[in-house]
């Protein structure tokens, strides 16, 4: 999705210096350039107002539409799912008249849908317009944008069609009688891969979070993010929904995921192999679900390739899963900065304890082997040896206090704490700079005094031999 384009401005065409007037730079046919105020021209041009008024109707209506081809999006999918469901269930054939009409209410949806996608380009373009200033849409339409247009409609093109249609070649997988694989051929109904995908217009749901989350509406991040060269945009959005709640957004997606991959391997499966024992929903839940995890035990395996293939998709997106949930988790479990330094302090004073303990039992022991030994004991009597082995273990315990309150001051180190050092540094280095500009010019006037003084003894001394001669 594009962003607004703010802030509104005109880069080639006429500034504005007030709603009623605006200043035009022209050149003269000499080449020398002047500048005069002439008077908008209400058919040509659109005052500052007008453009603001115009880009937030513009904006209104482009939710307006994505709300529509959103719906109308999930109703087709809904139809498609409900004819698909009620086929496997035998519940209806496929020539009955509820899956002609599903099939049909399936097109009907899909074509308002492509409408709706075009009136939403459309109303881009617009929106360009009112932020732009331009009054020919040649100038805002550029290939890219031609190129997005034609990719998207290609994309939600996708559905089962309400004719017959004919089938593609496939292979499937099957147990031998001897125990070994074999191939067989198959046909995979062209109906059942436009089924799947359908479901790639499920796009349109972040299309819908992002034009109805305030970051993207709020005229003032809009300008905050243009004066920052920051693009507030569909991937803005998402940024800041992993930055606020990333295990909604992440178990949002998962759960997703695993259904939507578990009904599309379930529908590749029966229709080319009607006689697959993945036609309970049940079976092909366990095997996506193993294959999200990266397990695979083994006791269930996709036949056909069109399910391998949905399957490898599934393999892929699960690490990319477990990856995000695993530094999400480890980044929910570190400390915060408060809570990190509140530990360290509770820690440094637990090893000042500690530091104080052993040092007064150094003392202490120091103390009772000198008693000892005054008293008449020998160094090597028991009695002096243990209190000797006290005093070693008291001075291992308070070096060991000590190497851990270093240890710990150091880790409370972070980048905070070495941008003040480096601001400090600075203020002190500029200090030093000022005082050594200041020192310079003091020694500068005393050496001007210095010459003056010499100077003046020099006419001192000249004069008191002129008075002797």
């Amino acid at each position: 999705m594009e962003e607004p384009a703010l802030p509104l401005g005109v880069a080639d065409y006429s500034k504005y210096s007030s709603t009623d007037t605006l200043l035009t730079s022209v050149t003269s046919d000499n080449g020398s350039p002047f500048r005069q105020t002439m008077k908008l021209d209400k058919d040509q041009q659109y005052s500052l107002s007008q453009r603001l008024r115009r880009r937030k109707d513009v904006l209104q209506q482009r939710k307006c539409i994505v709300d529509i081809s959103f719906a109308l999006g999930i109703a087709g999918i809904i139809f498609v799912v409900l004819d698909t469901e009620l086929r496997f269930g035998l519940v209806i054939g496929d020539d009955s008249a509820v899956s002609l009409l599903l099939k049909i209410l399936t097109s009907v949806s899909t074509a308002c849908l492509l409408f709706a996608i075009v009136a939403y380009h459309v109303t881009g373009l617009r929106l360009h317009m009112a932020s732009a200033g331009f009054q020919d849409w040649r100038l805002a339409m550029t290939i890219t944008k031609w190129c997005k247009l034609l990719f998207e409609l290609m994309v939600c093109s996708f559905h089962p069609l309400p004719f017959p249609t004919f089938s593609l070649p496939t292979v499937i997988v099957r147990d031998g009688s001897d125990g070994k694989q074999i191939l067989e051929e198959a046909e995979l109904p062209l109906n059942a891969v436009l089924t799947i995908l359908m479901f790639i217009r499920l796009y349109l749901v972040g299309r819908l979070v992002v034009v109805h989350s305030k970051l993207f509406l709020d005229t003032s991040v809009q300008s905050l993010g243009a004066l920052s060269r920051v693009k507030i945009n569909a991937q803005f959005v998402f940024r800041a929904l992993m930055s606020t709640s990333p295990m909604v957004v992440l178990s949002s997606w998962m759960f997703v995921t695993f259904i939507i991959n578990s009904w599309n391997l379930r529908v590749c499966e029966v229709y080319t192999d009607p006689e697959s024992h993945y036609t309970l929903f049940g079976q092909s839940m366990w095997l996506t679900a193993v294959t999200f995890l990266t397990v695979g035990y083994g006791d269930l395996v996709p036949r056909s390739y069109c399910a391998r293939v949905i399957s490898s998709f599934t393999g892929l997106m699960g690490v990319g899963s477990m990856a995000l949930s695993v530094a999400v988790l480890a980044k929910k479990l570190e400390q915060s900065r408060a809570e990190r330094y509140v530990h360290t302090f509770v820690q440094q004073v637990e090893l000042d304890k500690r530091r104080k303990n052993a040092a007064a039992n150094v003392v202490k022991q120091a103390f009772r082997i000198l008693r000892e030994k005054r008293g008449g004991k020998a160094h090597n009597s028991s009695l002096v040896i243990r209190h000797r082995s006290r005093l070693l273990q008291a001075v291992r315990d308070m070096h060991g206090a000590q190497f851990h309150m270093t240890a710990l001051s150091e880790f409370t180190v972070g980048t905070v704490e070495v941008n003040t050092g480096v601001n400090t540094m600075q203020d002190t280095v500029n200090s030093i700079q000022c005082e050594q500009r200041d020192l310079t010019q003091r020694v500068a006037n005393l050496e001007t005094l210095a010459v003056r003084m010499s100077q003046h003894l020099a006419d001192i001394k000249a004069l008191l031999k002129d008075k002797k001669v």
